[in-house]
């Protein structure tokens, strides 16, 4: 009798196991099954590794070599074509709509991303031994998740004037681009060439300041002979780290994050890479003089900062200088391709080689002239395409390419996937759930198994961060999908484009006016809005979702409207929030009067600075009019994180106001001021929590 006790233990235990084993392991492989990762990351790397049309060739044989044993992803694409929302959505899993975080911000200050999970830190949390070198985050070393950290990124070696700043100097042979163009932003950004190009910054006794001659790296002098003897770069550093890191006799399964910046600019690369694309060799790429005059006027700009950068090249044409720009992109690309093979070089040699995933990608694309545009942030396909190679799966197709549009996004819930990670990290904190979809069916089946959706989503603040230093943030942000065959975007001030890549691979021709492609439009718009406006909306259609004064008020439900009538209108809604999105119509002949407000208690106790009276007279924060249809209906969206108020009507953003104490749980508001008497019917309402 014991005896069977006993094996009816055993037999409980061993299913006791297997079953938190698949809680745990979504493909019920045990932990000791884990394979090593290496994600290596690329600032700056376009398309041009996959040798599109159009643009200038170039030969990466090292990325090729990795291509070869796994996955090429030709329709891969950024979730923000921004470094740090770009690497924050790869990190987190989440997009930019979602987080709040369009632009250059401190993920560690935003009221969502820091109650996340990264996925170093899941990693690490689930029996990795993790290591980082070079820019995974966007500045610093991220979460501080890892068991060692190599080198911070490094965008030298930079000039120095003997007095200034160690870095983010521009070079004192390259000043002459600001005789005519004295007004350009970041003049560091724009310099380029070999490092026998040595600095030598003349004294200024008059401004104080003392001249240096050389190079400058992590703040300490740069030794520069020649190709084969001097000190090595940032990016050799890391990848130099990186192989040591493989070499070592790990206890656990590993994860290294690899990041390399060269292909970020000011493009300073050794001679003998220079030397590899002869200027006479290189074509430009391809444009056409009437490009931008079908496009969305809000991204044509042409006082955006991409565009002033051609033009400040382009206008040079006795020093070639465009040529010598794609010369000196085109070396940091074949540069960045050599650290690559040192480190997958490194994979090979280690007895882990069959046991090690590889994935390589880039937070965003650069384009290099096309559209007449020279730097990311834009949202055609030069800035949002990036490479992304996935290898060394066990049983993956090799050698294959993929034309699913997926984007980064995809990485989180993949990696996941392939070393058996809890699917949801964020359940124990935020609640958050991953928003990509794991790549693991396409890796084994190209052309089919993807559960994700048809298109990729790629969000753009609607100011230029770069833009003669005023910065908006996520003003009016716009958004562009990205299908097998289409590009549909829509800005925020309501303009659109659609470009067919079958007939129109390099986007001259805008067919979003095209009644031919009307059902295709709209299609897409609908897809556009499901990934911009994201899940877990909930509906506050019915009266028990709103409390009022009941002597005062009048309210009943009209069909799929909210009918509300009397004098000193208020509602509130009945349950508290703190972090939301609330989108909702409203049809009132008082709605230039109507005010909203997020405060913890009904009638007291409001949050300083997010009570809005809407509409300001005469205009929004663009100095445009905010146009208020009295006998028709307006579309509010309102936007609550950490006491960040913002309000759109419309689709365009009316107001931004903050409050520096942060936010509580609280209700929000709505009455009519100036009106003793006033009517509002409401529709389409609904609320999210962020």
């Amino acid at each position: 009798m014991r005896t069977h006790f006993l094996i009816n233990q055993t037999v409980s235990l061993i299913w006791f196991t297997i079953l938190l084993s698949a809680a745990f392991f979504p493909d019920a492989k045990a932990a000791d099954e884990q394979p090593n990762l290496v994600v290596i990351v690329v600032d700056d790397l376009n398309d041009l590794p996959l040798s599109p049309g159009g643009k200038p060739a170039i030969v990466t044989p090292n990325i090729d070599r990795l291509a070869r044993r796994g996955i090429s992803f030709t329709n891969a694409h950024t979730n923000n074509p921004i470094c740090a929302p770009a690497r924050a959505s790869l990190l987190f899993g989440l997009y930019s709509q979602t987080s709040g975080l369009y632009w250059f911000e401190n993920w560690k200050q935003n009221g969502i991303l820091n109650k996340c999970v990264s996925l170093n830190r899941h990693l690490r949390n689930n029996g990795y031994s993790v290591f980082l070198t070079g820019k995974i985050y966007h500045g610093g070393r991220g979460d501080d998740a890892f068991d060692d950290f190599g080198y911070l990124s490094e965008f030298g070696p930079w000039p120095w004037d003997g007095k200034s700043n160690q870095g983010f100097q521009p070079h004192p042979a390259m000043m002459y681009l600001y005789e005519t163009d004295g007004d350009m932003d970041f003049q560091w950004e724009h310099h380029f060439g070999p490092l026998s190009m040595i600095p030598d910054w003349p004294a200024d006794e008059a401004r104080g300041i003392p001249g240096y001659k050389g190079w400058r790296l992590y703040g300490k002098p740069y030794r520069y002979v020649n190709d084969r003897n001097r000190d090595p770069l940032g990016d050799e550093l890391c990848a130099e780290w990186s192989t040591d890191i493989i070499k070592r006799k790990h206890q656990k399964p590993f994860a290294l994050f690899v990041g390399l910046v060269r292909t970020h600019t000011p493009l300073y690369v050794p001679d003998e890479y220079f030397e590899r694309f002869p200027l006479d060799t290189i074509e430009l790429p391809r444009t056409i003089e009437n490009d931008l005059e079908d496009c969305a006027e809000v991204l044509a700009d042409l006082s955006l900062y991409g565009f002033r950068r051609y033009r400040m090249l382009v206008r040079h044409e006795g020093r070639q200088l465009y040529k010598q720009w794609l010369q000196a992109y085109l070396a940091a690309v074949s540069f960045v391709d050599d650290q690559v093979g040192k480190i997958l070089e490194a994979i090979d040699r280690s007895p882990q080689r069959d046991k090690t995933i590889v994935v390589l990608t880039s937070d965003h694309g650069f384009h290099v002239g096309e559209k007449q545009f020279l730097y990311k942030q834009s949202l055609w396909e030069g800035s949002t395409r990036v490479p992304l190679i996935v290898a060394g799966l066990e049983g993956m197709p090799e050698g294959v390419t993929c034309h699913q549009p997926v984007s980064l996004i995809d990485l989180y819930p993949t990696i996941n996937d392939l070393c058996h990670l809890p699917r949801e990290p964020n359940e124990k904190g935020g609640g958050y759930k991953l928003e990509g979809h794991s790549l693991r069916p396409l890796l084994m089946n190209p052309q089919g198994g993807w559960t994700g959706p048809d298109v990729a989503i790629t969000a753009l603040p609607g100011k230029d961060h770069s833009q003669h230093g005023r910065h908006g943030g996520t003003w009016f942000p716009h958004f562009s999908v990205r299908s097998k065959q289409y590009r549909y975007t829509l800005c925020a001030n309501g303009e659109e484009e659609l470009y067919d890549y079958n007939v129109d691979p390099l986007e001259w021709d805008n067919l979003a006016a095209d009644p031919a492609y009307a059902k295709t439009k709209a299609s897409l718009k609908s897809q556009l809005i499901a990934l911009r406006d994201g899940p877990n909306w909930r509906p506050l259609n019915n009266l028990d979702a709103w409390t009022f004064d009941r002597h005062r008020i009048r309210a009943k439900k009209q069909g799929e409207e909210l009918v509300f009538t009397g004098e000193g209108l208020y509602l509130a809604t009945a349950d508290k929030v703190r972090n939301f999105e609330l989108e909702f119509d409203l049809k009132s002949p008082d709605a230039d009067h109507l005010r909203i407000s997020y405060h913890a208690t009904l009638r007291s106790n409001r949050l300083p600075g997010t009570s809005v009276t809407l509409p300001p007279a005469p205009s929004n924060l663009e100095g445009e009019r905010v146009e208020l249809r009295r006998r028709d209906w307006n579309r509010y969206r309102i936007r609550v994180v950490e006491g960040r108020c913002r309000v759109w009507i419309n689709g365009r953003l009316h107001s931004d106001v903050h409050s520096e104490g942060g936010s509580e749980s609280g209700v929000i508001g709505f009455d009519f001021a100036s009106a003793e008497s006033s009517s509002a019917r409401l529709r389409e309402i609904r609320i999210r929590d962020l």
